[in-house]
This record gives C-alpha cells, sequence and structure tokens, in this order.
C-alpha cells in the first residue's frame, strides 16, 4: 500500500471536518498519450497541491491554484476513472475522469446558434459546458456519403447535472436526428450519412437549465463503438465467443486480433440489422480478481463481479459479467418449441429478448424440498428491460411462483441500490421437472438487440456483497485528523438466504492508522465502520484495503461507493475504484473513546465481567479527551449505527467531567451473534480563529462491537407499574424474572444503573426453586435528584454454583417529582 505525503500547513481545529466537494473538472478527460491542463472548481479546496487518480500510471503537476497539468500515458487503457483534489483539507469528493482515444478539443465561444457553429474534425471529443440557462452549443463536422458517424453526449455518466440533448442538422437548417437519452439519459444517435457535406450537433440542456457544472463529451466519429455484449455473462476459466454488438466494428477481413487486456482474440464480422457484430474470444483467469477499474457503475451493480473489456480498435470498454457456475445460452428459434431446453442446476442462462412481446422458457428437474434462488440481470447489465421471471408446473399451466423487482434501497439517496432485475427463492413441492419463463414488462413493438438479460439458478448457497460509503448526506471522501476518526457505513447486499454474521476489517493499514474490525449482525444490513488518525499521525493518503468475511462463506473484497450529487430526489450514487482516506489539518481537539465491556462492581459478587445476553442491557462507557482542559462543556450523546432491532438513546455528560455512559436494551427476540456500534458526540470547542469562543463539534467515537449469547432468564416489569415517585415517598414495582433455555438455578435481583443514583434505593428478591416474580421496593430520599432517571434498571444475576454467570435487565422508567 502506497502512502502519498504533501506538505500541510495549519487550518482550524475541526473534529467535524469543512466539506471537500470537487463540484466539476474541466476538461472532464483528455486523449491517451497527451498531455493537457485541466482547471478544478469546488468548496474547501484551500491549499491545493496536486490531483488524485484511481489510474495510478496518470501524472499530475499544479500549474497555478486549481490548475493543473493532466499527462497520460500510452499504457493507460481508455475508460473512467475517479479524480480527486489533494489540498490543506484533505481528499475532495471524486468526479469520473475519461481517458480516450480520439484527439481533444474544448468548447470556444460563440458558438450559441445554429448560424455560428464552431468547427470540429469528423473524429474528435469536444470537451464543452452548458454555462446558463438556454445556453445552445453548436459544432461542425464535414462527412462523407454513406459514413456511420457515432455522436455521442457523456453527462451524468461523468457526474453532470446536465440533462443532454441532442440534435442532428444539416448545411440548409433541417433537424434530421434527434436523441434524449440512449445509455441511460445520456443521448447518443447513430447517424449514416446521406450526403456529402457539412452537418452540425446542437448540444443543449432538456430543461433548458445550465451552470459552470454542467460540463460535457460529446464524442464524435466513425471508429468502432461496442454498446453491448452476448452473452453478456461469461465463465471463468471457459474460452467463450462473445458476440459484440456496435458501431463500426466491420474489419475488411476476418483476422487475429489482440484485446486490449492483451488476450489474443478473434473474429468475425457482421451486420445485423442497424447493428454491427464482431465475435472474440474471451478467457478470464479464475485465480484473479475481477477488474472493473475503467467502468463507472451504478449502485444497483454492486451485486454483478464486473469487468472491463477493451476492444482493441475501440476507445470505450464494454462490461462484461463474471460467474463460477457453467453459463448456457439461449438457442436462437427456442421459443414457442414443444420442447423446451434443459438447463442444469446451478447454472448462468444468457439470452436476448429481442422482439417486444418474447418469451424464453427453460426447464430444469429438481427434488422436493429443494430451496433453488433465482435472480435475474437486465437493467443492472445496462439493458432496456423490465424482466419478470415465473415458475412453471411442466405443462405451462400452473404458475408456482413469479419474482419482479428488487426495490430495496439500502444506501438511500446516498447510494440508491434499488433496481427493476427480480430475486427470490421457491421451494420445490415435488420431485420433476419445471418451467423457468423470462419475460420483459416494457417491450414495445419493434425488435431490439440490446435487450440482453442473464439468469442465475442455484440451491440456497448463501452469499452476499459489501460496500463503504462516508455517513455524511453530501458528497465527500474519508479525511481525518490527527487524533480524530472518520465513519464510513457499511452496506450488506445478502443473497440467498445469508443471514448471519459478517465481519469486515482491514488489510495491510499503513502506521498511524487503525480501523478495529466490526460486525453486522444476524440479518443486519448496515453498520459503522471507524477509521482513527493516532495524535502524530503525519499527513499523507493511503488506500483501504478493506475485507469481509462470514463464516462457511468465501471472503469478498469489499467495494467503495460515493454521493455523486445533492439534489435528486431519488438520490444520486456510484462505486468507485478503491477507499482512499487522508490525514490532514490540525490535530481534533477531542476525542471519545466507547467502551461496552467494562467490569461492574457488585457488593455481593465483587467485580462482574460482562456478558450480554438478549433481554439484558449494553452499558457503554464514554471517556472524552479534550485537548485543552480549560473548556469543560457539556457533552450529548447518541447512538449511531445501531442494529434496526437496537433502539436508539441519548445522554449527557454534565460540564467537567470526563465520563458518562449510555445504554442499549436488548430484545428479547434479538438474534444470536456479533454487533457493532458506534457513538457520536456534540459539545463545544474553543475556536482559535475567533478568539477562542466556543464553536459546536460533533465526532464520533471508535467501534464498539459486542457479542449477544443466550439468556437465561428475561427480567420483564408490569406494564401498569407507577413511573413518578415523589421525595420521600415509597412505591412497589411488580416484575417477573421468567427463567428460559433451560436454566434452573437461583436469580439475585436488584435496582441498578451504570453509575449510583443518589437518593434512589430499592431492595429486589433473590428466585430460588421455582420462583419467577415478585416485587421490589423503592424508596425516594429528600435529596434524591428531581427528573428523568437516566438508564434506571431491574437488573438480575444468574448463578451457577453460587458464581454470577448470567446476567439480564430491564429499563424501569421512573422520574423523580415534588
Amino acid at each position: 500500500m502506497g502512502l502519498i505525503l504533501w506538505a500541510s500547513g495549519g487550518t482550524a481545529a475541526q473534529a467535524d471536518g469543512p466539506a471537500v466537494v470537487l463540484n466539476h473538472v474541466f476538461p472532464a478527460g483528455g486523449q491517451v498519450g497527451t498531455h493537457f491542463e485541466v482547471d478544478v472548481a469546488g468548496t474547501g479546496l484551500d491549499g491545493l497541491t496536486t490531483l488524485q487518480c484511481s489510474h495510478p500510471g496518470i501524472g499530475f503537476e499544479q500549474v497555478a491554484g486549481n490548475k493543473f497539468r493532466v499527462t497520460i500515458p500510452d499504457s493507460v487503457l481508455p475508460g473512467q476513472y475517479d479524480l480527486r483534489t489533494v489540498g490543506l483539507n484533505g481528499l475532495s469528493s471524486p468526479r469520473t475522469f475519461c481517458c480516450g482515444t480520439y484527439a481533444e478539443l474544448n468548447e470556444a465561444e460563440p458558438n450559441d446558434t445554429l448560424a455560428s457553429p464552431q468547427k470540429i474534425a469528423a473524429v474528435q471529443t469536444v470537451n464543452g459546458r452548458i454555462g446558463a440557462a438556454g445556453d445552445q452549443d453548436h459544432f461542425r463536422f464535414t462527412a462523407q456519403r454513406g459514413e456511420r458517424i457515432v455522436i455521442e453526449c457523456w453527462a451524468e455518466r461523468i457526474d453532470s447535472p446536465l440533462r443532454a440533448v441532442l440534435e442532428v442538422y444539416d448545411s440548409r437548417g433541417r433537424r434530421l436526428r434527434v436523441n434524449r437519452g440512449y445509455f441511460g439519459i445520456d443521448p447518443l444517435i447513430d447517424f449514416v450519412v446521406p450526403e456529402d457535406g457539412d452537418y452540425i450537433v446542437r448540444v443543449f440542456d432538456l430543461v433548458y437549465t445550465g451552470s459552470e457544472d454542467a460540463v460535457y463529451r460529446l464524442e464524435i466519429g466513425n471508429h468502432p463503438r461496442v454498446a453491448f455484449a452476448v452473452p453478456a455473462i461469461v465463465e471463468r476459466d471457459q474460452p467463450t465467443t462473445v458476440a459484440l454488438y456496435g458501431w463500426n466494428l466491420n474489419p475488411p477481413i476476418s483476422r487475429e486480433g489482440v484485446a486490449g487486456d492483451g488476450s489474443q482474440v478473434s473474429f468475425v464480422a457482421e451486420t445485423r440489422g442497424d447493428w454491427d457484430r464482431r465475435d472474440v474470444e474471451v478467457n478470464i483467469p479464475g485465480d484473479t480478481e475481477t477488474s472493473a477499474r475503467s467502468l463507472r457503475l451504478r449502485p444497483s451493480q454492486a451485486t454483478l463481479d464486473p469487468i472491463a473489456y477493451h476492444l482493441a480498435d475501440s476507445h470505450v470498454p464494454v462490461m462484461l459479467a463474471v460467474t463460477d457456475m457453467p453459463v448456457v445460452q439461449e438457442s436462437d428459434g427456442q421459443v414457442g418449441n414443444a420442447s423446451h431446453p434443459s438447463v442444469p442446476i446451478p447454472c448462468a442462462i444468457s439470452g436476448q429478448l429481442l422482439a417486444g412481446d418474447e418469451r424464453d422458457v427453460f426447464a430444469f428437474e429438481a427434488r422436493r424440498g429443494e430451496v433453488l434462488w433465482f435472480e435475474g440481470f437486465g437493467e443492472r447489465l445496462g439493458s432496456p428491460v423490465d424482466l419478470d421471471l415465473s415458475i412453471l408446473s411442466a405443462d405451462g399451466e400452473t404458475e408456482f411462483a413469479r419474482f419482479s423487482d428488487d426495490v430495496r434501497n439500502l444506501g438511500d439517496v446516498r447510494f440508491p441500490s434499488g433496481h427493476l432485475d427480480p430475486a427470490g427463492s421457491w421451494v420445490v413441492p415435488a420431485d420433476g421437472r419445471y418451467l423457468i419463463l423470462v419475460r420483459n414488462l416494457i417491450g414495445g413493438l419493434d425488435a431490439d438487440p440490446r435487450r440482453v438479460y442473464a439468469l442465475t439458478i442455484r440451491r440456497q448457497e448463501p452469499g452476499f456483497h459489501v460496500v463503504v460509503i462516508p455517513r455524511a448526506e453530501r458528497p465527500e471522501s474519508l479525511n481525518v485528523q490527527p487524533g480524530g476518526r472518520t465513519l464510513l457505513d457499511v452496506l450488506a447486499f445478502r443473497q440467498r438466504g445469508m443471514s448471519g454474521p459478517i465481519r469486515v476489517s482491514a488489510r495491510n493499514l499503513p502506521p498511524g492508522l487503525e480501523c478495529p474490525p466490526i460486525w453486522l449482525g444476524p440479518g443486519v444490513d448496515s453498520a459503522p465502520l471507524v477509521i482513527t488518525a493516532m495524535r502524530g499521525a503525519a499527513p499523507g493518503i493511503a488506500s483501504l484495503d478493506l475485507v469481509a468475511d462470514a463464516p462457511s462463506v468465501e471472503a469478498r473484497s469489499v467495494q467503495s461507493g460515493t454521493m455523486v450529487r445533492n439534489g435528486r430526489p431519488n438520490g444520486w450514487g456510484r462505486l468507485t475504484a478503491d477507499h482512499p482516506v487522508a490525514v490532514s489539518g490540525m490535530p481534533s481537539p477531542l476525542r471519545i473513546i466507547a467502551e461496552a465491556h467494562e467490569p461492574r462492581l457488585h457488593e455481593l459478587y465483587g467485580e462482574l465481567k460482562v456478558r450480554h445476553a438478549s433481554g439484558g442491557i449494553v452499558d457503554v462507557a464514554v471517556h472524552v479527551e479534550r485537548a485543552g482542559a480549560d473548556h469543560q462543556a457539556e457533552v450529548k450523546l447518541i447512538g449511531t449505527g445501531l442494529p434496526p432491532m437496537i433502539g436508539n438513546q441519548t445522554a449527557t455528560i454534565p460540564p467537567g467531567r470526563n465520563k458518562g455512559y449510555i445504554s442499549f436494551y436488548l430484545p428479547p427476540t434479538l438474534e444470536l451473534g456479533h454487533y457493532s456500534l458506534a457513538i457520536r458526540a456534540e459539545t463545544t470547542v474553543p475556536d482559535p480563529q475567533n478568539e477562542g469562543k466556543p464553536k459546536s463539534v460533533a465526532v464520533i467515537s471508535n467501534a464498539v462491537s459486542f457479542e449477544v449469547h443466550r439468556p437465561a432468564f428475561v427480567v420483564e416489569i408490569d406494564p401498569y407499574a407507577p413511573n413518578t415517585i415523589r421525595r420521600g415517598e415509597v412505591i412497589k414495582i411488580n416484575y417477573t424474572a421468567r427463567r428460559v433455555n433451560g436454566f434452573i438455578s437461583k436469580i439475585h435481583t436488584e435496582l441498578a444503573a451504570p453509575v449510583k443514583v443518589a437518593g434512589i434505593r430499592g431492595r429486589g428478591v433473590t428466585f430460588v426453586g421455582q420462583t419467577d416474580s415478585g416485587t421490589i421496593q423503592i424508596i425516594a430520599n429528600d435529596d434524591a435528584e428531581l427528573g428523568q432517571q437516566p438508564f434506571l434498571r431491574l437488573y438480575g444475576i444468574g448463578t451457577v454454583e453460587d458464581q454470577p454467570i448470567y446476567h439480564g435487565s430491564c429499563f424501569l422508567n421512573l422520574e423523580v417529582v415534588e
């Protein structure tokens, strides 16, 4: 793991650092084998020193301020990479940076009308922007009759807010073609030149908005452009003939070629309708991880295992999904056959739904009681389909199950992961032969070869994919002050019945950084991961290497995601190629340390070792470390990243104190296993840039992990018990301590809290034999503190041969009043 160091000057001490957002880079890419200058703009970009790219071969040199010289070596493969700025405040949020093979040109005004277009070559990449509301850009090129010119605008795919529209006009001002969205909302026009002459391309925003951030890349050319592949999924270590579809793919004769990854390929070419086709031989080695570094992937594609396939003479890679299962390809003319092709289990099926109403049917054999998992891939492959799957009887008359869209969204607006691809499980009712029907719910009237799909059939073999994203609801990268911490959300995409705990840990951390392992408990899809920089950590950038593992499931590398921009109601995020983290800024003025295994001192049993169980309470001790001892403000605590079954709590550490507690109830229904959470603290610290006046800060604790064991008993309070007590009053609380899981020994019960409660006393009951109910008498002295008593509980200790082994508690809601 490399560590890049830079000189760091003084910045304001902020425990919750400034937002460092890269709004745009212009131009948003360049030609491989050239060098050029770019400008960057955003917020928090103070003291920029360099740029950082997910491709280590791309070099940067600062020219002045926010202007940099970029060098793209010939060895860089065409594609899309992540670009960030590096400055005093650390790393910025990423922006997509493109590397292409066409000659590059920047837009030059005036080009706002058809009468004043900018002259460009017939093979060209133009970097432009729709800089203001109503702005329109026009470009003129010369072409010959019969040429096939592909005109493509990259906007949404390079993180731009532009909603681009493309139009093509002839020299007489007649509009010949228009497109408002081809690859998602980015437009493309496949233009066959009708006659020799000049043609004009117009670019504008669909709703006529514009800004400095509305950058785009307009590619015009007659070079090969691959759009999609069939099959869209290939088996590792298995030579596979893949048909690439696109434009200008036809070579003059059949020949041997070399793929962009250096492997030998052979191909034949043909034209099918409006598409060119080239067949290549692909073999993905099984002993290497799939690499999608040069692809831009959406959140929903986190559950794919993709690679970027580079055709040697194409300037854009195409995505292929990779699997360890045998791949069965749909046979031509199968639909309507009386005998449907049989497929093995497990397998992956690759096919096309060319006609709008086409249905593909496959047969499989299964045994009674088997649990089979079916998953369709359409939208996640970039295909314009909404797949629907049905399990039918052998005669096709009975439908046993139907699977449709997977709309679960684990990442909310920061990382919207829902999609239209179906998935689900089915329990086979009887031995026999069954059919699976694949159809497209949005077919339309026209045939379209782009309607590719993949379908996987597996037995219940648990699996998962894991992604980490920054916690803030804004675009950002990972920046941490010396002595500070930064927080990520870990998202687990569980598959095929995976319900057990998942551990996420860091490998090969550089000196000065800490990242203890965390757990996503049984059925939990999100948990906090905390990165800590030691107080003596040197400023620099490191790339995190995170891995997720679980019992009986193969470990997987953890992917990284980011929020692209704010402002979309449904969110906007994408995957990134790596996990860079920067240590930057002045040392953090505040740090909190959380501990969930602090021993308890008991008058009867002495020091008790904590053993957490469902139906109990987790007490988290929070220590506050302040850089300045002269400022002792109160500290407000709240849980963050809690499993959904555990209710959140708040607590306050009074001014002048450096330790407090926050407690969480573990419900009796909580599944056994490991869990993790963190604590967020809010307080004030002196601001050295404002004459030492207090300023609000928020910091995060280290991750707190604990194991939930099987309970021996469950304590429950009478729901009609009083919840107020006056000073000098005595009340009685009825409660039960119900033994479970075969426990038969003694249970000692009492009134308790993380810290001693002044003025409140209570004597409980010791349950022996079969006794499981009792009454506790609570007395409030005249000096009892008024108000709600935080984290007061009925606490039980289960003994085995008079040794304290088991613990159980439940909160007692009690308020002291006048």
